[in-house]
């Protein structure tokens, strides 16, 4: 429940409450309860392990926070004193107090946490009499309650700040009126929104007289940052404009999912699906569509590492954060790569079942727009409940392209590295040139070609004299012969790999098709067993 609800919580009884928060917002939560504390004419204190007092909270007219020792504790050299102090008072004056540090079982041993949840449930008991006016809050930055507790504890947090509520923050720390016109308030809104607002406010204190455009580029950076702590990558928009290929799924991004997440498909009760499971080779161009479907949504897009999540010190807090950051965002895109990598523990429970679990939960009940996209390579080691979230934006199969595919993939990288030859749709190649070049690279992945193309642009560079590299003037250019010389710098991962990917090819039953059938004139002939027949560009 959100924090404004515990006025009403403690009205019918005073006892043991919860509040979940992100350290930083601790100022938050001490003005809101000084707030209820000064019209109930009743003190609020606060403790955590740093403290051997209780600290008296006082807040002066311009909200500055001043922290005063008040209430000394019986401290021994016994684990939960504090709880212990609380529960032996038979003198505890009314008033709200605030115990830190407390909610973190993890690390303690059995008879630690026993002993701590029994002190708990026992102040609940003894405070939660109407009218006692002692209110115990416990906070943490992660809530995990035994079924002891759960059921008798109410738990309360203060959610990260949704665009309103952030650009209403934002405006306090920019009064000047010649300040704010400069100010783009949707570019600011959405690179402050995720961080939580105590966050917010120390940034825009500290950066509050930085220029406009530097202090957007200063909070993205700090957010990029905080974001990887916590298992969250935040990509740059794709390099390319198409990826080349995968018409099929291409389309059922642009016509279904981009218009289901117009406003106007609500009125027809309608919504974007709430994930798609990719599946197929490495480096068949799933990451890629990804970013390309984030990029058509106008959405961003988040890596979320399923395998960086289980090696968290706290994976349960990790996987609650990010969920919660996705839920803050509403339009956004997760990318979970690797995906199955994460479930080779399924069958042993664990963490990752837990984990799993908690994910499945968020993907069948969250309301926001978020979307889901999920890449494997070995789909059998998906548990069924997981493949099943997946029906409603479908599974489908990114194999490796075929021949017109190539092409495609080949002009998008060759007009980004020698736009003089193919800019605008220019091809100087003649079929037969074409042919020669697919028929090479046929059963190379979209990752191999455009690594391809990138050797010969910078073997181009790298054999200019110092002074053209200098002057930068001259036109780049490839050949035909530079491309088909690449071919001997490496091993296709369908020769390479070829065992482990008829093996993925041999589960593609599961999916939808992501390429229509190559109808191209280079297309491979189709042929009857024992009986060849000679494709027409090869003569001569």
């Amino acid at each position: 429940m959100h924090i404004k609800h515990w006025l009403n919580s403690i009205k019918q009884n005073s006892g043991v409450t919860a509040v979940k928060l992100n350290p930083v917002d601790n100022d938050t939560l001490f003005r809101y309860f000084n707030e209820f504390a000064n019209s109930s004419k009743i003190p609020a204190y606060y403790w955590n392990l740093g403290y051997e007092c209780f600290q008296k909270i006082n807040i002066d007219e311009r909200k500055n926070i001043k922290l005063t020792s008040h209430i000394e504790i019986d401290r021994a050299a016994e684990a939960n004193y504090t709880l212990k102090f609380l529960l032996r008072s038979d003198r505890l004056t009314k008033g709200i107090y605030i115990i830190d540090d407390l909610c973190n079982f993890e690390e303690l041993k059995p008879e630690v946490v026993r002993e701590r949840e029994a002190l708990i449930a026992n102040l609940n008991r003894k405070y939660a009499i109407a009218g006692s006016s002692v209110y115990i809050v416990l906070l943490g930055e992660y809530l995990q309650f035994s079924t002891r507790l759960a059921a008798s504890i109410p738990t309360f947090n203060i959610p990260l700040l949704n665009r309103v509520e952030v650009e209403t923050l934002a405006k306090t720390y920019f009064a000047k009126e010649e300040s704010t016109k400069k100010i783009d308030w949707n570019k600011l809104v959405t690179a402050l929104q995720g961080l939580p607002s105590g966050e917010i406010e120390l940034i825009l204190q500290k950066h509050s007289n930085t220029d406009a455009d530097v202090l957007v580029d200063k909070i993205l950076e700090h957010k990029i940052s905080r974001w990887r702590g916590i298992g969250l990558e935040f990509f740059a928009e794709p390099d390319v404009k198409n990826a080349g290929g995968n018409d099929l799924l291409q389309k059922y991004l642009y016509e279904v999912i981009v218009k289901l997440n117009e406003s106007g498909a609500k009125q027809y009760n309608l919504r974007s699906p709430k994930g798609m499971l990719l599946m197929g080779p490495p480096g068949t161009g799933k990451s890629l569509i990804a970013k390309l479907a984030a990029k058509a949504l106008g959405y961003p897009l988040l890596g979320l590492s399923w395998g960086n999540v289980l090696g968290a010190d706290n994976p349960d807090r990790a996987l609650a954060q990010i969920l919660e950051v996705a839920d803050c965002l509403n339009n956004c895109v997760i990318l979970a790569d690797d995906f199955d990598k994460g479930f080779t523990g399924w069958s042993e429970g664990g963490a990752s079942r837990r984990l799993s679990q908690r994910l499945l939960t968020w993907m069948q009940e969250h309301t926001s727009n978020a979307l889901m996209i999920a890449t494997v390579n070995r789909i059998q080691l998906l548990p069924s409940e997981i493949k099943r979230r997946f029906d409603d934006g479908g599974i489908w199969f990114v194999d490796l392209p075929h021949r017109g595919a190539i092409r495609d993939i080949f002009l998008i990288h060759l007009a980004k590295y020698f736009p003089s030859q193919f800019a605008d749709g220019g091809d100087p190649w003649s079929e037969r040139d074409w042919y020669r070049l697919l028929r090479g690279y046929q059963g190379s992945t979209p990752v191999e070609i455009a690594n391809a193309v990138t050797r010969c642009a910078t073997e181009f560079y790298c054999n200019l004299s110092d002074e053209e590299r200098r002057e930068a003037n001259v036109i780049p250019t490839v050949t035909i012969e530079n491309l088909l010389a690449q071919l001997s710098q490496f091993k296709k991962a369908s020769i390479r790999d070829a065992e482990d990917l008829q093996a993925i090819r041999n589960k593609a039953y599961y999916a939808r098709p992501a390429s229509s059938e190559d109808k191209s004139e280079y297309a491979v002939v189709k042929q009857e067993l024992f009986e060849y027949q000679g494709h027409h560009l090869e003569a001569g």
